[in-house]
């Protein structure tokens, strides 16, 4: 009998905890529904979301739905492509307050699907099938598109998930932004600057990246009126004419109301027709240096740290393009960690640059209300030639005499109020001929102390096309949207390795060589020796 009562108890324990069990289970799965939690070990936190993020998503006043459209059973790289997207959106849900809405779809599976993707533009990829003898061409869809009341933002390639949070992000926040609250940046046109109008190869993967941040408008400069009040900031990128002073005044008054200036500089264009180097005047020297910027009239040769472009190679009878090592393209990797636009940033391409440096004193803040910064700074191994005679890569492997050596700024920031450089100056007339500044010029007094504003700038006009992270850093930074900054910063891909000197390669051949003969060796003599003893 008493056996019987233990066995119930037993029976009775057994289901209680069973139920305990569970009710905790359950209990957690609704805690956890409410309160979003991860563990990320990793030392930049790569897998969670930034707190921008955090904020936009808990800004949501309305439903945001996510529709994407993704190919389902593919091969690496693509093969988990989708869960990752996925992931990464339930995370932005989880701080939505139940605002967000996903749906996730198969278009090859889903002929209407297949429509919605035409509709909204979402481009198919190609995508080899490898097999066991055959190769086969295949179509996929991997795009998204946020709709927001009767707003919609295009994601139309998730294939490369490296900016996946920031894409995400930045257009959760284009959703939320009110189109007066748009920013606007200028650019300035009439210099011979590349026309952003109609880019080509990474120019227009930069105009596309900084139309979703703001409206990009052509600034005629030279003529009558001023750079339009509502433009937020100008870029000034490859000027191959000089700036007259009516445009050099335009660009002084437009700094001296708390505009933002982006200069990107060319003071050599390459010829590699005839491999001889011409040079370029901007005119904007003498502006920039009464600010505290000055730029060198030389080129900066790094012959260890560089990047790569393509040339003519002959090969016996035979000749074609191919890729090699070329000093006049710096790869920088001194860069500041302190400033939000190059934080993150493992290296940066600098093609055909001048030294950029910055007057004494600015850059210890030692001038009232200013302070300068440089922001990128080439290794010892760079140096600096003035009146370079070639640009030649087989030219270009010895030192010159004249050359002086590194390391040197090549970029730099200014942040402000800065004072006009026509303070003791007459203003300057329009130019014939130039069109307007805006649609109805105005001139306005002189404005002699200006309100805080930002400046960059740089001694490469190239350097534009080659940093696209950099510079869409640059357009928050300049219209003073920074919370976007550090999530783009943040990327899980692998830092480039350093380049080492030739007596560290040397070192580590003659390791590699006898490193592990030797360590096999004075084990075997430790082991002789410690029988012997015993």
């Amino acid at each position: 009998m008493k056996g019987m009562d233990l066995r119930r108890n037993l029976l009775a324990n057994a289901h209680l905890q069973l139920g305990l069990v569970w009710a905790i289970v359950v209990l957690a799965n609704l805690l956890a529904a409410q309160h979003f939690v991860r563990l990320d070990i990793t030392r930049e936190r790569l897998h969670s979301l930034d707190e921008a993020s955090k904020q936009l998503a808990g800004k949501l006043d309305k439903p945001l739905v996510v529709r994407a459209w993704f190919t389902r059973g593919l091969e690496a790289p693509y093969n988990n492509h989708e869960q990752v997207f996925r992931d990464k959106l339930d995370e932005f849900r989880a701080y939505s307050h139940g605002k967000m809405k996903i749906e996730i779809v198969d278009p090859e599976s889903n002929p209407e699907a297949l429509k919605d993707t035409q509709r909204y533009g979402i481009q198919p990829l190609d995508y080899t099938v490898r097999e066991a003898d055959r190769a086969e061409l295949r179509r996929i869809w991997m795009g998204a598109v946020l709709l927001y009341g009767d707003r919609q933002v295009v994601l139309p390639s998730l294939a490369d998930q490296s900016s996946l949070e920031y894409d995400l992000a930045s257009a959760i926040h284009q959703l939320q932004q009110k189109s007066e609250e748009r920013p606007i940046i200028g650019i300035s046109t009439g210099h011979n600057e590349p026309d952003l109008s109609k880019p080509e190869g990474p120019l227009r993967t930069l105009v596309e990246g900084l139309a979703k941040k703001a409206a990009l408008v052509a600034i005629p400069l030279g003529g009558a009126g001023q750079i339009p009040k509502e433009v937020d900031a100008l870029l000034i990128i490859g000027p191959q004419r000089p700036f007259s002073d009516r445009a050099l005044y335009q660009v002084d008054q437009f700094v001296m109301r708390g505009g933002a200036l982006g200069a990107f500089l060319m003071n050599v264009r390459p010829d590699l027709k005839t491999y001889r180097p011409q040079s370029v005047l901007s005119g904007l020297e003498p502006l920039l240096g009464h600010w505290g910027v000055q730029v060198g009239r030389n080129v900066v040769v790094d012959r260890v740290a560089n990047g790569s472009m393509r040339f003519p190679v002959k090969s016996g009878q035979a000749s074609g393009m191919r890729e090699i090592s070329y000093p006049l393209i710096p790869r920088v990797t001194d860069l500041s960690q302190e400033s939000l636009l190059t934080s993150g940033l493992d290296q940066m391409l600098f093609p055909f640059t001048s030294t950029v440096g910055l007057a004494e004193g600015l850059a210890e803040g030692r001038q009232a209300g200013v302070r300068g910064e440089v922001l990128a700074r080439t290794g010892a191994s760079a140096g600096a030639v003035q009146g370079l005679k070639t640009v030649d890569p087989t030219q270009l492997g010895q030192v010159f005499p004249e050359e002086a050596r590194g390391p040197f700024p090549v970029l730099v920031a200014v942040t402000g109020g800065l004072r006009s450089f026509y303070e003791t100056r007459p203003v300057p007339q329009p130019e014939e001929g130039v069109p307007a500044a805006q649609e109805t010029p105005e001139e306005l007094p002189l404005t002699v102390e200006g309100s805080s504003t930002r400046l960059l700038v740089s001694g490469s006009a190239d350097m534009v096309a080659n940093n696209l992270p950099f510079m869409l850093n640059l357009a928050d930074w300049l219209v003073q949207d920074t919370s976007l900054i550090g999530i783009r910063s943040r990327s899980a891909e692998l830092p480039p390795l350093r380049t080492t000197t030739a007596p560290e390669r040397l070192g580590w051949k003659l390791f590699n060589l006898i490193g592990g003969p030797l360590l096999l060796i004075g084990y075997g003599a430790a082991r002789w020796l410690r029988r012997r003893q015993g």
